[in-house]
């Protein structure tokens, strides 16, 4: 990962490449995918093609770039779309969850969308891009509700995996588990 000026990933998460470079069209595929039992795990073990489970980009709500395509950063309150790494055959226990915090002298207020920002049983387990050839992992949107005295400072969130029994606090893999990003919101 580099560093750089301005990038716009806004809606990268949502246009992702092929294998050969070209685009696919992510809310076409999440239509033919199929309507999944919520909380449930999708395991398909001995199926040779495995069913995808939809992931609707509308649960991000205010979020999503479907009514505003500056999923917030126009208004000042910028969404970012965070969103855990395949495993394949991972089964995480418990009821995973992203929880952010602010770091810094003030608290931030955040709203997560899906609101309880849980990433749902029924999109695990993963089984590899061979079999699982449409999927698509879920996400949870994180919007920054920042204050007049917020704006022009820049923020720091640390976003964690939470709720499971997957690990977010090694001191040999910092970044395990979880995400540390800066925003500033200039007036």
């Amino acid at each position: 990962i580099g560093r750089t000026s301005k990038v716009d990933l806004r809606n990268c998460f949502f246009q992702p490449a092929t294998k050969h470079g070209r685009s696919r069209n992510v809310s076409y595929i999440q239509e033919r995918n199929d309507l999944c039992m919520v909380g449930e795990y999708t395991e398909q073990d001995n199926e040779p093609i495995k069913k995808v489970c939809q992931f609707k980009r509308s649960m991000l709500r205010q979020c999503s770039g479907l009514r505003d395509s500056s999923f917030g950063f126009a208004e000042g309150k910028p969404c970012i779309i965070i969103k855990m790494n395949r495993v394949i055959g991972l089964k995480p226990q418990g009821d995973p969850y992203i929880n952010c915090t602010a770091k810094g002298d003030s608290p931030l207020r955040m709203q997560y969308y899906p609101s309880e920002a849980r990433l749902d049983k029924m999109f695990f387990p993963y089984y590899g891009n061979k079999a699982h050839a449409d999927y698509v992992q879920p996400l949870v949107a994180v919007q920054l509700l920042l204050s007049r005295e917020d704006l022009n400072v820049e923020q720091t969130v640390e976003c964690k995996l939470e709720g499971t029994n997957l690990r977010n606090d090694d001191d040999r893999d910092k970044f395990m588990g979880r995400v540390v990003f800066r925003v500033k919101v200039s007036e």
